[in-house]
C-alpha cells in the first residue's frame, strides 16, 4: 500500500515528519530546521533510500540530495579554513 503525503503528515508516530513552517508566494516551502535535520540523518543510515524517503515525506528527491550534500560540506569544513574547502554560507 502506498501512503499519501497527507497520511504521512497526519501520522503522529512518524518521527521523521517534515514540518512546513511557511509557504512563500511563489509556492516554495520553508521547512522546520529540526525536522529537516532528522530527515537528512535518516538518509545517511546504511541501506536508506534517499528517493524513497523523499517520496514518503513529500519533498523532491533532488532537494533532499542537496540538503544531504550541504550537510556533508558543513561537516567537512566544520567552520575552519582548510585546503580544498570553499566558503559556504551556513544556516
Amino acid at each position: 500500500m502506498v501512503s499519501t503525503i497527507s497520511e504521512v503528515d497526519s501520522d503522529p508516530s512518524n518521527s521523521l515528519r517534515l514540518e512546513v513552517v511557511s509557504v512563500l508566494r511563489n509556492g516554495r516551502r520553508r521547512y522546520d530546521p529540526v525536522s529537516k535535520q532528522r530527515l537528512v540523518e535518516a538518509c545517511r543510515q546504511p541501506g536508506a533510500s534517499l528517493a524513497g524517503l523523499a517520496l514518503r515525506h513529500g519533498v523532491n528527491a533532488n532537494l533532499l540530495r542537496k540538503w544531504v550534500a550541504g550537510q556533508r560540506r558543513e561537516r567537512a569544513c566544520d567552520g575552519s579554513v582548510r585546503a580544498g574547502c570553499r566558503a559556504v554560507r551556513c544556516g
